[in-house]
């Protein structure tokens, strides 16, 4: 499937802040199962814009803005191509539980601490689905799947980026990120290497939970086949209309923006999700760059290229309130304490 994306964040503030440093995981992943066509990541008010790879393989894009401004925006648009890698899951031959792990680095994704980390509720519910010996690997990790679409509601709102699965379990109610994070403790306690995955659902004219905005899921480790993709939140197999833009060991790892900015304003966020099927492939769509919007920086004179004059008793007041804020991605944020000085990305 031939899947575009656009990808718009929004972050507008209370009054100026005089920087903001982030970094970004927006660039869909180059696997196997699907190809990155084209990039494109615009930034504003403009900036310098490096790229890396993290820990994990993924694409990481990182900028700093200077000057007072009171609004950030980031657009990323892709191409991707998607291939279906498992049409026959069916036949996977794997048993539970697995032995012989062929990678140690496997075993970072068997580690249960915080926020998937482990507790005497993640041990009910072990207790509830454990699987008989020599079960198939494959009908462990769907009942594991169905067990939490069934018994957790999805709800917005009740839960945040900082939200462990102990809540959660308590609870029974979240939205994405707590239901692949559920599924992904589970699946460790089995003994079962379990990551998570972020990225977009292309839903056509079917009816996705998560659609609109981005989407997480898990992924389980197969030796026969090796990463395998179930979400829970809308019960079903990964397919070729799930585009992957990073993975990592649990939300932390692998949120689409963080960051700091550095002022007293309050961050409020806007977030938007637009897939489409596409036809064919052009020239236009081929290739990566990086470009600025026009989102107005201000100066200490008192006045802003775009946006009028700011009385310089506003800009003293701005400098003399400095303080540092967090924000991290998209369905909530963190809150910082108070805290003076040039602050980096975490």
């Amino acid at each position: 499937m031939l899947i575009g994306i656009e990808h718009t964040t929004e972050l507008s503030y209370s009054g100026l802040i005089s920087e903001t440093v982030m970094e970004l995981r927006m660039a869909p992943r180059q696997e196997s199962g699907q190809q990155r066509l084209s990039f494109d990541l615009a930034v504003g008010p403009a900036c310098q814009i490096r790229s890396y790879f993290d820990w994990l393989g993924n694409t990481v894009h990182a900028f700093s803005i200077n000057g007072l401004h009171k609004s950030v925006k980031i657009v990323a648009s892709s191409v991707v191509q998607t291939h279906h890698l498992h049409s026959r899951l069916s036949d996977l031959p794997d048993r539970w539980p697995p032995s012989n792990l062929p990678d140690f680095t496997l075993l970072d994704f068997l580690k249960l601490e915080s926020p998937i980390g482990d507790c005497p509720e993640l041990d009910h519910v072990v207790g509830e689905i454990r699987p008989r010996e020599s079960a198939r690997q494959l009908d462990v990790a769907m009942e594991v799947m169905r067990y939490v679409s069934d018994e957790f509601q999805y709800e917005k709102g009740v839960t945040s980026v900082s939200t462990t699965i102990e809540e959660v379990l308590v609870h029974r109610r979240g939205v994405c990120q707590d239901f692949a994070q559920v599924m992904v403790g589970i699946l460790r306690k089995l003994a079962i290497p379990c990551r998570y995955v972020s990225g977009f659902i292309h839903a056509g004219n079917r009816g996705y939970r998560g659609a609109t905005q981005t989407h997480a899921w898990c992924e389980a480790y197969f030796a026969s086949a090796g990463w395998v993709g179930f979400d829970p939140t809308n019960n079903c197999p990964v397919g070729e209309n799930f585009v992957k833009m990073a993975v990592g060991t649990n939300y932390r790892d692998v949120p689409p923006h963080k960051g700091v900015y550095r002022g007293s304003a309050r961050e409020t966020m806007s977030v938007s999700v637009i897939t489409r099927e596409l036809r064919e492939l052009t020239n236009r769509l081929v290739g990566e760059r990086t470009g600025s919007l026009e989102v107005p920086v201000f100066n200490f004179a008192g006045r802003g290229p775009v946006g009028g004059w700011i009385l310089d008793e506003q800009v003293q007041q701005q400098q003399q309130q400095q303080q540092c804020g967090t924000l991290i991605m998209s369905d909530g944020r963190l809150s910082a304490p108070p805290c003076r000085g040039k602050v980096g990305i975490p």
